[in-house]
């Protein structure tokens, strides 16, 4: 994955929300895989919160009580589940997003996040499947 070219990321299924164009529900749906890619796109940073060194604590705070550690996209992305997104910027040229979420078993599914910033991006899925978890079902 280099800088400026396209980054596409496959999901086990993502959220689509009532009011997305292709979302005919009237409710926030979830589907099957997807993929999304980002086209041109840079990465602003990705990190992980390393909590292997804290003892003894029934609430860990990361921000707070774990390492902040930089970590390669690739690693970082891999087996990660998104829990949070957030457009940070926007303007004519480019977006920049926030993607916090949980690391793979090999971090001890502890916490990261990544930064992109790109120009576009495209998000592709065959089917909606059933109300997402946030809705009344």
């Amino acid at each position: 994955m280099i800088d400026g070219q396209d980054l596409s990321l496959g999901f086990e299924h993502i959220d689509v929300l009532s009011d997305h164009p292709l979302n005919s529900t009237g409710k926030a749906m979830y589907t099957g895989k997807a993929m999304i890619t980002f086209i041109d796109h840079e990465i602003v940073e990705s990190f992980l919160y390393d909590t292997t060194g804290i003892k003894g604590k029934s609430r860990i705070d990361v921000e707070e009580d774990a390492q902040k550690k930089e970590l390669q996209i690739s690693e970082l992305l891999l087996d990660f589940e998104v829990l949070k997104e957030e457009q940070l910027q926007k303007t004519d040229n480019y977006f920049v997003h926030r993607f916090d979420g949980i690391l793979s078993r090999k971090y001890n599914a502890d916490f990261g996040y990544c930064t992109l910033k790109y120009k576009s991006l495209i998000i592709e899925w065959d089917e909606l499947i059933d109300r997402a978890w946030f809705e009344e079902r």
